[in-house]
């Protein structure tokens, strides 16, 4: 009998904010945690090794201008679960956390997966809370993702993606969910906690919007139409969770501030990787992009505005 061993890959940087959520009921599901950094300059690095994950760096896989390189990160984290003998591999991001309900089944449902088979779960679009979730006619409500894959040697990530790839790899006859084994939730979804620190959320939609520019200037309209989504707030229909779901688990703590306080934004490098990008390009060059509805952002182009003794209209 093959022996089993589960393994969670997890690509982070700086999500001090919310690895305690989600180390709550990853570390009672898997055998071993492996953990690429992509240049955390808070407490993320100390938060994973102290649970006994192991950790590594991403400095050798970064092959972009911007951003992060995902699909390298990724294809590296299978890598290094290979060798550490993973036969089985979890697969949820930093902001994410199963429900408590599927701990009790986790490693006889993991075990029973055949090669190439993934267990997917509704995905919970937490919203400016940490309660309640979309549940509406959106593109956030209803929605079934892969997380867990029984480890198949046709399966790989996209190394050359720059980013937006799926959680788990891939096999090239895969067809859509046909790998699939979807669980009610009553047996367990998994939250994500990235709507309900909704202002950080936004801008870290607008980091993506400026890191795709430099990739591949010239791009603005497709770019914004492919984010256009995301500024959508309204219409919402929420469903509160039942608290059995998330009891005793340590959710994170960063809210919704409709006076976009810098305390509403949980990953503090955000925006000085923005300012940066401005620095580096010339703020009027990410000017075309829907950026400007964050009122930090909109501040620093009007004080380069006024440095350079122009006037701006916006």
């Amino acid at each position: 009998m093959m022996k089993i061993k589960i393994i969670a890959l997890l690509p982070f940087k700086n999500e001090e904010w919310c690895l305690p959520a989600y180390l709550h009921n990853t570390t009672m599901i898997v055998d071993e945690i492996i953990a690429i950094d992509d240049g955390s300059t808070d407490n993320s690095v100390k938060i994973l090794e102290d649970a006994g994950a192991k950790v590594y760096s991403s400095e050798k896989l970064r092959n972009f201008n911007s951003g992060w390189s995902e699909g390298s990160i990724r294809a590296e984290l299978l890598k290094l679960g290979r060798e550490a003998g993973g036969t089985h591999f979890v697969c949820l991001d930093a902001d994410e956390s199963f429900t408590n309900p599927f701990v009790s089944i986790s490693k006889g449902s993991i075990r029973q997966l055949e090669p190439g088979l993934k267990i997917a779960m509704q995905w919970l679009a937490l919203w400016k809370s940490y309660t309640h979730y979309r549940h509406d006619s959106t593109v956030w409500s209803n929605n079934w993702k892969d997380f867990i894959v029984a480890d198949h040697p046709s399966l790989s990530y996209n190394s050359e993606q720059h980013m937006h790839l799926g959680r788990t790899p891939v096999s090239p006859e895969e067809s859509g969910k046909s790998h699939w084994i979807c669980y009610p939730p009553n047996y367990g979804t998994v939250m994500h906690f990235q709507f309900s620190a909704y202002n950080n959320f936004q801008l870290k939609q607008c980091w993506f919007r400026c890191s795709e520019l430099i990739q591949a200037p010239g791009t603005e309209a497709a770019i914004n139409s492919k984010y256009s989504i995301t500024l959508l707030d309204h219409n919402v229909e929420l469903q509160e969770m039942p608290k059995d779901w998330y009891r005793n688990i340590t959710m994170p703590t960063v809210e919704y501030d409709p006076e976009w306080s810098d305390e509403s934004f949980a990953r503090k490098d955000l925006l000085p990787g923005i300012i940066k990008y401005f620095q580096d390009y010339g703020v009027e060059y990410f000017k075309d992009l829907e950026i400007w509805h964050v009122p930090q952002l909109t501040q620093y182009r009007i004080n380069s505005a006024m440095q350079q003794g122009g006037y701006l209209n916006v």
